[in-house]
């Protein structure tokens, strides 16, 4: 791993964030281009671009179940 890189066991997925600044074959919460899936550019989790997948964030006050 370089050190301009960050590494995930899991999958780095697109944000709101980045579906916002450009959405074309972006959604939230699907998977980043397959070359980026385990290391990203680690300016990209710096700017809320990316997030590790089963990061869910909710609402204050919203209930999440899991079944």
């Amino acid at each position: 791993m370089s050190s301009n890189m960050v590494t995930t066991e899991k999958c780095w997925v697109w944000t709101e964030k980045a579906v916002s600044i450009n959405s074309y074959g972006k959604s939230v919460g699907s998977p980043v281009w397959d070359r980026y899936r385990k290391e990203a550019p680690a300016h990209w989790l710096k700017d809320g671009l990316i997030e590790e997948a089963g990061q869910e964030t909710f609402p204050a006050g919203q209930a999440a179940f899991d079944f």
